[in-house]
């Protein structure tokens, strides 16, 4: 009766370290990237019960503060990586802020949050920096609700539903709905 009792213990203890290992990793500077599906294709999707094809892939990077408040900026283009060209494919910017919510010894981070379009940009605009961000596209914003599950101290994975505002909308690739659902990699 005593070694299957301290058994359970052991594996208890364990797996509270493991988990709450990752948990703490949900501050500092991170890297982004994901893939951008329309919400309306993957509502289809649940309904053919098939894997339906991205409609484009975003990058970034956030800097998400001890106390949960997350600030970053990240960029989104429609198609495939494959089909990507420097100097010819557009990137939507935005910048975003986001509020990570704590939950005690569990992997998981589920998070709110707005953001602002920045404007549309490709390689040619890196070469030639006049950037001008348009006043508009600042004024309206969007918002994002997600969760995000910390595989390891150095790795997480994002599943986020975000609408983005009427100026953005209007200033994104012609491939992207308004209501999109991004599924993502987070390395810290």
């Amino acid at each position: 009766m005593m070694k299957p009792m301290l058994r359970s213990l052991l594996l208890g203890a364990a797996f509270v370290g493991v988990v709450a290992a990752p948990a703490a990793a949900q501050s500092g500077f991170a890297l982004k990237g994901s893939y951008i599906y329309n919400h309306a294709t993957v509502e289809d999707a649940r309904e053919t019960r098939e894997v339906p094809a991205a409609s484009g892939f975003g990058m970034g990077a956030e800097f998400v503060l001890p106390m949960g408040f997350g600030l970053g900026v990240s960029g989104y283009t429609g198609g495939t990586l494959s089909e990507f060209d420097r100097d010819a494919s557009r990137f939507t910017v935005l910048a975003e802020a986001n509020y990570f919510l704590r939950l005690p010894l569990l992997p998981l981070a589920p998070y709110a949050g707005v953001h602002a379009g920045l404007g549309r940009y490709s390689g040619a605009d890196v070469e030639n920096p006049s950037v001008d961000v348009r006043d508009d596209n600042l004024r309206q914003l969007g918002y994002q609700l997600g969760l995000r599950f910390q595989l390891t101290s150095l790795l997480g994975l994002d599943v986020q539903y975000r609408r983005v505002s009427t100026s953005l909308q209007a200033d994104q690739d012609i491939d992207f709905s308004r209501d999109q659902v991004l599924l993502g990699i987070t390395l810290f």
